[in-house]
């Protein structure tokens, strides 16, 4: 019993860690673009 739910529990486990690392990776992608935009404008 308990490794038949250990097998459901597993891939969701897995699929909600990547999840969660492609939206940090795309946040943090999305504030180095912000960022290099406004210095760059900033220095101009």
């Amino acid at each position: 019993m308990s490794q038949l739910t250990h097998t459901q529990v597993c891939p969701a486990a897995s699929a909600l860690r990547s999840v969660s690392a492609t939206r940090v990776n795309g946040s943090s992608a999305l504030a180095g673009f912000y960022f290099g935009y406004w210095f760059s404008h900033w220095r101009a």
